[in-house]
């Protein structure tokens, strides 16, 4: 890897709704540590914090999205006779949200960031990570022509 890659990103978790990412309460940290990717997250104040140790090969795809916020918008919905739905409906497709989800053969992780900066890079860095590495594989040596024979 090189040595200018971002290995580790910070932010808040989410999950998936059916298609849809949604942002939950709590905090997350992704990280490649060797050719492991360690999750670490925390919710609910503290109360609840798990971690997830996946090989880098088992690593599927990387997405990057940004969307709507949902939740202002379904407020917007609910509050719209009170013709102050109609400014949450406006801030939900104004205020957007960003995202990383990292999708492996057992688990998604979405983490749910501000500055973009890092998380292209960091990326990168998933991806160049699991890329196959190449195999030396020794070419058998030509041992060199037999001297001549003298005449005799």
């Amino acid at each position: 890897m090189k040595s200018n890659s971002v290995t580790q990103i910070s932010g808040t978790s989410g999950q998936f709704v059916g298609v849809v990412a949604v942002q939950t309460s709590g905090s997350l940290t992704i990280k490649i540590v060797g050719d492991t990717l360690q999750t670490k997250s925390e919710e609910f104040f503290g109360l609840e914090t798990k971690e997830i140790v996946v090989p880098i090969q088992d690593v599927k795809g990387v997405e990057i999205g940004e969307g709507c916020t949902w939740w202002l918008f379904w407020l917007g919905i609910f509050t719209l006779w009170f013709f102050i739905g109609i400014i949450f409906i406006v801030l939900a497709f104004v205020i957007k949200q960003r995202y990383i989800a990292i999708y492996t053969t057992r688990t998604n992780v979405i983490l749910f960031y501000k500055k973009s900066e890092r998380v292209d890079q960091f990326r990168n860095a998933v991806l160049e990570a699991c890329r196959p590495k190449p195999t030396y594989i020794p070419r058998p040596s030509q041992s060199p022509p037999p001297p001549p024979s003298l005449p005799k």
